[in-house]
């Protein structure tokens, strides 16, 4: 009886997720259209913070973003964090185009490839990030939201998982200077 009660929980529990999860093509149509190569440009300042699997709050940061592109296409975004616990951490990304409008994003702590794509208001990147852990690291998943705003400003939240679960979550603002 307790394996029926378990597998019917765990079969809703992945129709819910399974109903409830975004697609790119829910942004087809939104505005403002979101350019990478034009919104990644410049100096840009972001806010966020850091949640545990369970939502709680376990610190908060802050960022100087810089974008620049070069003659072949190729980005480079230099994102500067300083967190509420001092510590401080440097990512550059390369976003290299590719034939079918998305990007290809390298960076030092990325394992393999990020696929960045863009549709409407909405850019979204899948990745695998080498994060610390205890005294070594370990991979988890990350999947992006980036949501331009009529007023030029981003709202970003981001889903980090292991094994299929969520062991935390990142919601930050992004604004353009």
């Amino acid at each position: 009886m307790k394996f029926i009660k378990y597998t019917l929980l765990i079969v809703l529990t992945l129709l819910i997720t399974g109903c409830t999860s975004m697609k790119m093509s829910d942004f087809k149509d939104t505005k403002p259209v979101f350019i990478p190569k034009d919104y990644f440009n410049g100096d840009l300042k972001a806010y966020g913070i850091v949640k545990d699997m369970g939502g709680k709050i376990i610190k908060s940061f802050k960022a100087d973003m810089h974008g620049s592109w070069d003659k072949n296409g190729v980005g480079t975004l230099d994102e500067r964090f300083v967190y509420s616990d001092g510590t401080k951490q440097t990512r550059i990304w390369t976003l290299t185009p590719q034939k079918d409008g998305t990007y290809i994003g390298t960076a030092s702590d990325i394992v393999g490839d990020a696929v960045l794509r863009s549709l409407g208001n909405t850019v979204m990147m899948d990745y695998t990030m080498r994060v610390p852990y205890g005294s070594g690291t370990i991979d988890i998943n990350v999947k992006d939201w980036l949501h331009l705003q009529e007023d030029g400003i981003i709202i970003n939240h981001s889903k980090m998982k292991k094994f299929g679960f969520t062991v935390g979550e990142l919601v930050i603002t992004i604004i353009k200077q």
